[in-house]
């Protein structure tokens, strides 16, 4: 694979969201309440630009997903996780995100 080809990759965990019915992003939550975590990471063809914990990025499935954290990833393991789509310029209110956080922070 030529030099060309690379492209970096970061690893992102995040939870997903929905709106609410004043149309205000949420933690999506499983029938006992839990919110779960999940991982993707940046692809060839991820449209956006990361711009910290609490942004919005589109799942492969359309699914909005809050990001909490992101880190390198090497090139050679990409394929361990599912690409996201794109980067939303919309973050979440700081509550959501403070719910987000310890959450991950629980589960490390």
């Amino acid at each position: 694979m030529s030099k060309k080809d690379k492209y970096d990759v970061q690893k992102f965990t995040g939870i997903p969201v929905e709106t609410d019915a004043d149309g205000k992003y949420q933690l999506k939550v499983d029938q006992n309440g839990d919110a779960k975590l999940h991982t993707w990471r940046t692809g060839k063809h991820t449209k956006g630009k990361y711009q910290g914990p609490g942004q919005l990025m589109l799942a492969e499935n359309n699914l909005p997903v809050v990001i909490l954290a992101a880190e390198p990833m090497a090139f050679k393991n990409r394929h361990s996780e599912t690409p996201l789509q794109r980067f939303l310029t919309v973050k979440v209110e700081d509550d959501v995100l403070n719910q987000g956080l310890a959450v991950l922070s629980r589960q490390n």
